[in-house]
């Protein structure tokens, strides 16, 4: 969402607009990398073709998908950041294994944890799950480790499947079982995981009371994309923040 791209562009110098096919997309420059931004906006299917569309025109040598998540644990505060090394679609009521993607480096989990301490937040390692919304998942399906539900990650994995491009998986926790999402997301979205802000307005107007939990969210869920990143940049101060990459230069997207 533009939320997300947003929060990270804020702390980057002169990122200059540039187009990837149908998707808006920024470049700008860190100390040792060279990054590509391309926002997908909502849906598993956005995602994999907004990366697949990346992926063949800027050639990147990691890709970073960060954004925000709904926490299923109540462990998992608001604003806490969790980097997914596992990674499950969940359709029809079953649950399917991604292949897992890049664990972070210690350096690399060291940079963020500094990071992300001034704000009180603290670095988990997870497991995401990609819905069309729904807020509910089988109970401990292999063990989930700090699962946590979003919309994209599904669809990335996949086009880094297929390139064997090394992805890096990062999520700021925007709402849980101890503030919820006030509304069915699940009924929100259509089969092609697309956002109706139609429906959304209409679940406000049946029930008024839900407005004031819906500005909170949105207020949770911009910590949680400030938090996601100022992760992401602080990986991205490493030459290395994987141990598969051994390169000084590179690429990463943000979907």
């Amino acid at each position: 969402m533009s939320m997300e791209s947003q929060a990270l562009l804020r702390m980057v110098k002169e990122p200059k607009r540039i187009k990837l096919g149908q998707f808006k997309g920024y470049r700008f420059q860190l100390p040792l990398w060279d990054c590509v931004l391309v926002e997908c906006g909502w849906g598993m299917f956005r995602a994999e073709e907004a990366t697949e569309v990346l992926i063949d025109q800027v050639h990147p040598a990691l890709l970073v998908s960060f954004g925000i998540a709904g926490a299923v644990e109540a462990e998992l505060n608001i604003g806490d950041v969790v980097c997914a090394v596992n990674h499950f679609l969940l359709q029809n009521g079953k649950i399917q294994k991604k292949k897992a993607s890049s664990s972070l480096s210690p350096s690399a989990q060291r940079a963020i944890e500094k990071s992300l301490k001034p704000g009180g937040a603290r670095l988990y390692s997870g497991t995401t799950v990609t819905t069309r919304g729904s807020q509910l998942i089988p109970k401990n399906p292999e063990a989930l480790t700090h699962p946590v539900l979003e919309m994209e990650t599904a669809g990335i994995v996949q086009a880094a499947i297929e390139t064997r491009i090394p992805l890096i998986s990062l999520r700021g926790i925007s709402d849980g079982p101890v503030a919820p999402i006030p509304f069915d997301l699940d009924a929100m979205v259509d089969e092609d995981y697309r956002m109706h802000m139609g429906k959304v307005i209409l679940a406000i107007l049946k029930r008024p009371a839900i407005l004031a939990q819906a500005l909170n969210m949105s207020k949770n869920s911009k910590l949680a994309a400030d938090n996601a990143a100022i992760a992401t940049l602080a990986a991205l101060e490493l030459q290395h923040p994987i141990p598969e990459i051994n390169i000084g230069l590179g690429n990463f997207c943000k979907i």
